[in-house]
């Protein structure tokens, strides 16, 4: 069989491009004879009129769909892991119908726009999370009404979607009654890759001016991440361990609410903290793994996601480092040793666990053999549920 891996819009965002990884691993874990092909658009007119319009978005400070810059190196390595193939296409349904005939592609998946009444290819529609329904204050009355469309389309015309919880497959169920696309939640999947135990973590932390002991956030600084309660719990924390640091990865900007970071550290320097709270930015996914399995813990308070525990929790379970998250629904469907959970927006709750973890010390290092055998596993059964789902759009 022969598999196009739709790469629009995923790879303008390090979280897009690890749920690629996700779906090129797993397939390849479950049917390693499936050859994938990865359709990137990145070149044809459509792709500059395209890269001309965020241009202009970006100088009249409005929203684009590229969040951060993508991370093409960590991209092609985890293509390498399963031997995909990578083409670059223009965009539009033309564009992708031509190269699934050129390359004879049997399915197309994830597609993050709905493709075409006709289109002669089956493929798989893919819904990220339902976040402008149940925190409508994040987002503006046109951004909601726009994915309400987008939603409504997608579920209008897609024989089945791909999600990334049962959370967020219910609220599909909830929010449109009436679809008849056939929703298929993927399991947990956490591994890790190929190259992820290389680096040296006290290494790399002191090439970015960190050392031990040490907690991390490795969420972008959107409001909805609530960096406020890891903050607020920090200095709790750090009131009574004056060697305890809080490094923090992932881009800075919310364009929703373009004073958010600054005010955090503001908060920060105010509280005598600026000088132990790391804010390292965007940093090769290799040196955020390294950090990852240095730290004490990763902590996760974010208020809303489309998967559980978001990428940051995937990593550090992948690594055996151990996660404390906050108590949303999507976060409760993790079922994974080292997972701990907090009442969500309460600091005084994170605070107490990263007490425990600092009493605990460093989590024993996991022979990276044990990791990559759960990782593997864990891959297989989310290959083996893509497999359903190509199988329901494939058949008659």
């Amino acid at each position: 069989m022969k598999v196009g891996i739709l790469g629009q819009r995923f790879v303008d965002w390090s979280g897009g491009l690890d749920f690629l990884r996700t779906v090129t691993t797993s397939l390849h874990a479950a049917d390693a004879s499936i050859e994938q092909h990865v359709l990137i658009p990145s070149r044809g007119p459509r792709v500059a009129l395209n890269v001309l319009r965020d241009r202009l978005k970006r100088l009249a400070g409005r929203p684009t769909h590229s969040s951060q810059p993508p991370q093409l190196a960590h991209v092609e390595r985890a293509f390498a892991e399963t031997g995909a193939c990578l083409h670059a296409i223009d965009l539009g349904p033309r564009a992708l119908a031509a190269a699934s005939r050129r390359l004879g592609l049997d399915v197309l998946l994830p597609s993050i726009l709905p493709l075409p009444a006709g289109f002669p290819v089956p493929w798989l529609g893919y819904l990220f999370d339902f976040q402008h329904k149940h925190l409508p204050h994040f987002f503006s009355e046109a951004e909601r009404a726009a994915r309400d469309v987008a939603f409504e389309r997608m579920l209008a015309s897609a024989r089945a979607i791909v999600v990334n919880a049962r959370d967020v497959a219910n609220d599909a169920r909830r929010f449109w009654p009436r679809s008849s696309a056939r929703l298929f939640a993927l399991p947990f999947s956490a591994a890790p890759g190929a190259d992820w135990f290389d680096g040296d973590p006290a290494d790399t932390a002191a090439r970015h001016g960190v050392a031990a002991p040490y907690f991390i956030v490795c969420n972008q600084f959107w409001k909805h991440k609530d960096h406020e309660t890891a903050f607020k719990a920090f200095a709790d924390v750090a009131a009574r361990h004056p060697d305890i640091a809080l490094v923090c990865t992932g881009a800075t900007g919310d364009y929703r609410y373009p004073d958010h970071f600054d005010q955090l550290m503001a908060w920060a320097r105010d509280q005598g903290l600026a000088s132990r709270i790391h804010v390292l930015g965007l940093i090769p996914k290799l040196d955020q793994v390294a950090l990852i399995r240095g730290a004490l813990a990763l902590l996760q308070p974010t208020l809303f996601e489309g998967g559980p525990g978001g990428g940051a929790v995937y990593d550090a379970v992948s690594l055996g480092t151990p996660s404390i998250v906050s108590d949303i629904a999507v976060n409760r469907e993790i079922d994974e040793a080292g997972v701990t959970w907090f009442e969500a927006s309460n600091p005084a709750a994170l605070a107490r666990l990263m007490e425990e973890a600092i009493a605990r010390g460093p989590a024993p290092v996991a022979e990276p053999a044990d990791l990559f055998r759960l990782g593997g596993a864990r891959r297989v059964a989310c290959g083996q549920r893509l497999l359903e789902a190509i199988a329901f759009v494939r058949a008659p």
